[in-house]
């Protein structure tokens, strides 16, 4: 990678964390944790899913823990939990509306700290276009990592 790219991406990335951390604090009592948000982003790609289905992808988590979680997520009214109709000893996890409208909002602020970013710093077409391809190569690589195929990676 070289030294200079690693330090420019650690400072890009801390800086970056160091923003969304200030924006969270301002939502302060309502805000999802990094597992409540990844999780909810796992259910509205591949969902519905079990909790066995999602907690495969978190191997270092354990299934009580996704099934915690889970349960914060369908208090706060996030998540639904139904009954498999295919094997009744399995519950299935699904985003209510409420779900989707906070995952909207999570990408939407994502969005606008990006964008914000790419503005402030005078990101060109070509630089983007760069950049489109580098991060889709990174989800390539990271898909293949993790196990995902392309089938179950988006629900569409």
């Amino acid at each position: 990678m070289g030294p200079d790219l690693e330090k420019a991406i650690h400072e890009l990335s801390l800086r970056m964390r160091l923003m969304r951390a200030i924006q969270e604090e301002r939502r302060a009592e309502d805000v999802l944790t990094e597992r409540e948000s990844l999780i909810l982003q796992q259910v509205a790609e591949q969902g519905p899913l079990s909790v066995t289905q999602i907690a495969e992808a978190w191997p270092n988590v354990s299934e009580s823990t996704i099934s915690m979680t889970l349960t914060k997520l369908w208090k706060r009214r996030l998540v639904s939990k139904t009954i498999s109709p295919e094997n009744q000893r399995m519950t299935l996890v699904d985003l209510t509306d409420k779900g989707r409208l906070e995952l909207e909002q999570i990408f939407r602020q994502r969005k606008e700290r990006f964008q914000a970013l790419f503005n402030a710093i005078q990101v060109t077409p070509e630089e983007k276009e760069v950049l489109i391809r580098i991060c889709q190569r990174g989800v390539a690589f990271l898909d293949e990592l993790l196990g995902l195929s392309h089938a179950t990676k988006t629900k569409q």
